[in-house]
């Protein structure tokens, strides 16, 4: 779809300037003048029950943050979804391109942040951007030029009724075409798409409503912040989460029954443990379950019948026979 931009930011925790572990994401996406944007922070202790979320652009090495959108803790966990009209950044001489990361302030010590542009974070650089206020932009309001008193008693006054065509008729010809053809068809309505402009302000939205065709991408996000992350294929960056068989139940419902696979269920109670992760081949992003499992001839047999035909050692190794690895399927 034309302008559409949608995009992944891991946020990460600072102390004393310094990067520490990974605290959260947040999806942007951009679409018809609006930003919108659904953050989640987790695992992360901060006192204060509020925080606000800033974006920020550099200039001159100086960090302008702008508000857009604030969130509370809900049991140690900070979610939002927010929207915002990208012309109201206008009010601080910025747009969109030029924002770098976001921005979230707690304590005098710390604070979190991401950034999808190249270059460092430093919290002390940080300046929240206020709102410009320039009168010299302003068009000058021109005094209305004064009557000649003289030239209008020489003007010959008009009839009532030659008045009332020519204004008629004047109205008419200022009117816009579009206006005079709603009027002849007896549309009365405007058109309601305009977003008016105003200062920043977050506007809440339903889970269901916002990032509909996130599919499998959330879900993996989801997983990273609550169970651990792990790299099992020596030499590959492929990231997988260790799962536990009801953790499925955050599967799509027609996804379910895989956690009464046979195979699954075989290679679950050897090693304790299944993995989803995600892959990229050939330039597109795949997402796999995986069952623990050393490679034989008669189990690829067996994992091929139960759905899982392919197989990936752990280690790396000329060999597959005899190593340990996992069966996947792409999902």
């Amino acid at each position: 779809m034309a302008g559409l931009q949608r995009f992944i930011t891991y946020i990460h925790r600072y102390k004393n300037n310094e990067k520490m572990e990974n605290a959260g994401f947040a999806k942007i996406e951009i679409r018809s003048g609006i930003c919108r944007m659904e953050v989640h922070i987790r695992n992360v202790s901060i006192e204060q029950p509020e925080a606000t979320i800033y974006l920020f652009a550099e200039s001159r090495n100086i960090m302008q943050a702008v508000p857009v959108g604030n969130f509370t803790s809900v049991r140690g966990a900070w979610d939002v979804r927010c929207a915002f009209d990208m012309k109201e950044l206008a009010d601080f001489g910025m747009k969109m391109g030029d924002m770098e990361g976001i921005y979230i302030p707690f304590g005098e010590e710390g604070f979190l942040a991401s950034r999808w542009k190249e270059g460092g974070i430093l919290g002390k650089e940080f300046r929240i951007a206020e709102k410009r206020n320039d009168e010299s932009l302003k068009e000058p309001v021109l005094p209305e030029p004064k009557a000649d008193l003289k030239a209008e008693q020489e003007v010959p006054k008009k009839t009532e009724k030659a008045e009332s065509e020519q204004t008629k008729e004047e109205r008419e010809k200022a009117e816009p075409e579009q206006t005079k053809e709603e009027r002849e068809k007896g549309v009365s309505e405007k058109n309601g798409d305009e977003i008016p402009e105003e200062t920043i302000r977050a506007t809440e939205l339903p889970e269901e409503e916002f990032f509909a065709e996130a599919g499998w991408e959330r879900i993996f996000q989801k997983f990273r912040l609550k169970l651990n992350i792990c790299f099992p294929f020596e030499g590959k960056a492929i990231e997988c989460v260790r799962m536990q068989l009801n953790d499925l139940k955050e599967f799509p419902q027609k996804y379910w029954y895989i956690g009464n696979n046979s195979f699954l269920l075989h290679g679950f109670f050897n090693y304790r443990h299944i993995i989803f992760g995600k892959m990229e081949e050939a330039g597109n992003i795949k997402y796999f379950i995986g069952v623990p499992g050393v490679f034989q001839n008669q189990e690829r047999i067996m994992a091929s019948m139960f759905g899982f035909p392919e197989f990936r050692t752990a280690r790396h190794t000329e060999y597959k026979t005899g190593n340990f690895g996992y069966w996947y399927r792409i999902i």
